[in-house]
């Protein structure tokens, strides 16, 4: 598959999180104090960045190699998977972010599991 295609693939959930960040705080500038409305889009946002970190060393040529990788992928994923559930108890202002990080979290719990099926 295409370098490019494959970056922009994984670049999507990363996306949705920061959209629905500045959508949320647009709506209710008092989102940033609330735990239960940031901690899913923090959360989604730092497995986001892993996976990025992950496809960049990856498609560069660098050969990660841990013992425990699936266990990584399946522990990151399932914290993604929790992240775009938890948008539904999240209380958010606007339908629009609670759609953004209910697909962002669900592509990201995805992406991350296909890593589990690298050689």
């Amino acid at each position: 598959m295409n370098r490019i295609a494959v970056f922009a693939l994984f670049t999507v959930p990363l996306l949705c999180f920061i959209s629905a960040g500045v959508i949320e705080l647009r709506q209710d500038r008092g989102s940033l104090r609330s735990l239960r409305r940031m901690l899913p889009i923090a959360v989604a946002a730092v497995s986001s960045i892993l996976l990025l970190l992950f496809a960049v060393l990856e498609l560069s040529g660098w050969n990660l190699y841990l013992s425990n990788w699936n266990l990584l992928a399946a522990a990151i994923s399932g914290l993604s998977f929790l992240a775009a559930v938890g948008s539904f108890f999240g209380r958010y202002k606007s339908r629009v972010a609670t759609a953004l990080i209910f697909v962002g979290g669900l592509a990201l719990a995805i992406l991350w599991l296909l890593t589990r099926l690298r050689a």
